[in-house]
């Protein structure tokens, strides 16, 4: 049985003393083209309906307000609802200082750090503030934005159950390097937003972020690979994913069907499945983080 918690033997690749990749080169290959097609589908969304107005053709009153929504609302959110977000999570957390969950911060500094964040940066080189809020059983973190040009990272206690109950802090370490990947990376920027209602509408809303979380996890290889395979306790649950063995759940992997409706379930899902994307950090651990995930 492979614990969890031995480590695996990583090949040689890029180090974080010697400063982190470009960003062009972390981001999953298939990113940048998944945000042009949004872009490209999104203006032409727009112009179709201004050309109408121009020509004076009758348009559908939907369509008119479909559009304007599609336009407006991310823009709201930007300037009001993303305020009022940060402020109800963060009243409902606690922050991660040198004072409180010393260990966590620490970590947490040193990670941004080999990212070129710091206390004292400015704008989203600014190390994001981190906050703790009660998952009530869910396993989830997210990065997000708090203003135009700072973010901040919310990690659920669930999570942390992984670190300080079951002493696996490599684990809580590779997901903390994964959404500061998305900060990094501009994952969370208000230009993205805008894309987002015309994407998901032509689901793309899904692709595009699917590559932005491969994008985030090949930055979380390269600050924690130690951490990478200890995501099967997402999967698996905060305390069955420490008894987990991880070679025979790859040999299930392998022994179900790679067809079509894997494939299709993969292709409705904002995150890659936990068969592709255990399968692209098993690869990294053996290869160094610069993998590519397969997006179908």
């Amino acid at each position: 049985m492979t614990d969890l918690r031995a480590k695996p033997t990583l090949q040689a690749g890029p180090t974080p003393t010697s400063g982190p990749p470009p960003v062009s080169r972390l981001r999953h290959r298939s990113e940048l083209p998944m945000l042009v097609v949004a872009g490209a589908a999104s203006a032409a969304a727009i112009a179709l309906v201004l050309a109408l107005a121009i020509l004076g053709i009758d348009e559908p009153s939907w369509l008119v307000s479909a559009v304007v929504a599609a336009a407006v609302a991310p823009v709201l959110t930007a300037l009001v609802i993303m305020r009022l977000t940060y402020w109800t999570t963060i009243s409902n957390g606690v922050e991660v200082t040198s004072d409180q969950l010393p260990r966590l911060h620490e970590m947490f500094q040193d990670l941004g750090a080999q990212l070129g964040m710091s206390p004292e940066g400015e704008g989203m080189a600014k190390l994001p503030r981190l906050y703790v809020v009660n998952g009530n059983g869910t396993m989830n973190a997210y990065a997000t934005k708090c203003r135009i040009r700072r973010g901040y990272v919310v990690i659920y206690s669930d999570l942390l159950d992984v670190a300080y109950l079951n002493g696996d802090f490599d684990t809580v370490r590779f997901i903390l390097g994964h959404e500061l990947g998305h900060i990094h990376c501009g994952h969370v920027s208000v230009w993205r937003a805008v894309l987002r209602p015309v994407s998901m509408l032509l689901q793309l809303g899904q692709s595009v972020s699917r590559a932005q979380e491969y994008t985030a996890d090949r930055v979380g290889c390269y600050l924690a690979p130690d951490g990478a395979l200890g995501m099967v306790s997402v999967l698996a649950g905060k305390h069955v994913g420490t008894h987990v063995d991880v070679d025979a759940y790859f040999a299930s992997v392998r022994d179900h069907e790679d067809g079509f409706w894997l494939k299709v379930a993969n292709f409705r899902s904002d995150h890659a499945v936990g068969f592709r994307r255990m399968t692209a950090l098993r690869e990294a651990t053996r290869e160094g983080w610069d993998v590519q995930g397969r997006m179908l």
